[in-house]
């Protein structure tokens, strides 16, 4: 591993670390809708490092591609769940063996529910397209496999990079808008703060 990746995957580890510790040192309610945000906070900054533990042993990069992914649909259920979904479809989602809304619902309530937010709608700008990307399931990624005697993924440092820094953005993004619902409004500006290390990181 090229030593400028691995600084990049040092630095989102501790972005990732300071967006846990902040949000763990507040009290929140009982209620479903935070019990579930919460929980899905705490799963994707799990997916996170493993997702890195993954790339910094030399592994193969299918394992760390499918984490990202976890991430980005965590993202998309939390920022819904946190600012859309009524009381009677928290209800559905605790019921439901899976998730019983689809993603387009999901996009739609989102863009509709941030589309005076500022932060949102910058990152939504100038990453959304490589979200796209990174978020396409599996089936989509076979074009980008090596047949050989060692076959995985092709991936270059760049794509990981780029694919680590969205994942970070991600938990970013949700933990910001978590505790703006939550009305930690100084905190919540704190960690939207953390993305602008990333501004011209992705290309």
């Amino acid at each position: 591993m090229k030593r400028e990746l691995a600084r990049h995957l040092d630095k989102i580890r501790g972005t990732v670390a300071e967006v846990d510790r902040i949000v763990s040192s507040h009290p929140y309610p009982g209620d479903k809708r935070t019990v579930m945000v919460m929980g899905l906070l705490s799963t994707i900054i799990q997916h996170h490092r493993g997702m890195l533990q993954l790339i910094k042993s030399g592994g193969t990069v299918g394992p760390s591609c499918a984490l990202a992914r976890d991430i980005f649909r965590g993202l998309r259920y939390g920022l819904w769940i946190n600012s859309c979904a009524t009381e009677e479809q928290i209800a559905q989602i605790e019921e439901a063996d899976e998730f019983p809304f689809s993603i387009p619902e999901l996009i739609r309530g989102i863009e509709a529910a941030y589309v005076t937010d500022p932060f949102f709608e910058s990152l939504r700008n100038r990453w959304g397209t490589q979200l796209y990307k990174y978020s396409r399931s599996d089936i989509f990624q076979l074009g980008r496999w090596n047949i050989d005697a060692s076959a995985e993924l092709r991936s270059d440092d760049g794509e990981i990079r780029d694919m680590t820094t969205i994942a970070t953005l991600s938990i970013v993004l949700l933990a910001a808008k978590f505790l703006a619902g939550q009305k930690y409004q100084v905190d919540s500006e704190r960690i939207e703060n953390l993305a602008a290390d990333y501004a011209s990181q992705v290309s």
